[in-house]
């Protein structure tokens, strides 16, 4: 079979003060280059992105840049926005700070705005004549009104400078009505549900945040997909989806999970946290979210001292 892409969402690493620590920030990155997987910085779920400011945004592109380019794609997931301006302003940020990809979500939802007539044609036309960067377009529902599987593949058509689209949320009915829509070959990312009909059917790779806690577990996926080996995908998959269900019950964003794993097993960035409007629970609930984890039985979780 062949090889498959594995993209995470990577967490934003603080010190004790909340600030960036760059150096912990880099060890953290670290993790990533060793396993060939590329990242997306500072999303707004994964990566606190929207906690973040403007100077710390750049910071965050830069450290990732300095620390992965050229060994892995170091791309950026600036915080979403609500008008075609403030994306534009956002991912012209990102590309001169020298990321490979932007990514860009459709508008929000805020205040119950709802896409009507050709609002998210328009949007997109806007945002995508003036952002020639390279660009990946990420249709999540989770954001707000979704652009129609017709619409992405026909942007795919006109703007070059698309060149993949991340399907988090999206489902698999969505992934072959737009699969059949294209009329080039562009990179779709999927995430774990759909595993493995999605890259059975195509999909050039995984994306998610919660390749934070299992970077190596995916990359052994990856290599298992690759050689068509179906006992270890099945065990492999088997793990990915309980650390998954584990995560879940405190994700909503997900980097307050991630945030509570790197504490509970005392890696970089845990004792640094989260940034408001998140906190971290007590640290009775955060040892025994990580006995939980532990008790999964997954090798790379307990191989953590």
């Amino acid at each position: 079979m062949r090889q498959i892409g594995l993209q995470c969402r990577a967490a934003t690493i603080f010190g004790e003060d909340g600030s960036i620590d760059e150096d912990l920030f880099r060890q953290y990155l670290q993790r990533f280059v060793d396993n060939g997987i590329d990242v997306y910085l500072a999303s707004a779920g994964s990566g606190e992105g929207h906690a973040l400011s403007w100077e710390e945004l750049r910071r965050v592109y830069e450290i990732g840049v300095a620390a992965g380019k050229g060994r892995i794609q170091v791309n950026a997931n600036p915080p979403e926005q609500h008008t075609a301006r403030g994306t534009i302003e956002q991912s012209l940020h990102a590309a001169s700070a020298g990321v490979d990809v932007v990514n860009i979500y459709q508008p929000t939802n805020w205040h119950g705005y709802r896409a009507i007539g050709g609002e998210l044609r328009a949007y997109y036309e806007t945002v995508l004549n003036e952002v020639k960067h390279p660009v990946a377009l990420a249709p999540h529902p989770i954001i707000g009104q979704a652009p129609s599987a017709a619409l992405v593949a026909d942007l795919c058509r006109r703007y070059p400078q698309i060149v993949a689209v991340n399907l988090v949320g999206q489902s698999e009915t969505y992934f072959l009505e737009l699969q059949a829509a294209l009329t080039r070959d562009v990179p779709l990312y999927v995430d774990t549900r759909g595993l493995p009909n999605t890259l059975g059917w195509g999909a050039s790779g995984i994306i998610g945040g919660n390749l934070n806690i299992l970077p190596a577990t995916y990359r052994a996926y990856a290599d298992a997909w690759a050689r068509g080996d179906l006992g270890a995908l099945t065990e492999l998959y088997r793990h990915m989806s309980r650390a998954d269900a584990a995560m879940a019950t405190w994700s909503g964003p997900n980097s307050r999970a991630i945030k509570m794993f790197l504490r509970a097993f005392r890696l970089p960035g845990g004792v640094g946290g989260v940034r408001p409007p998140c906190l971290l629970p007590s640290d009775a609930e955060i040892a025994r979210f990580g006995e939980a984890l532990r008790a999964l039985g997954i090798s790379e979780l307990n191989s953590i001292p």
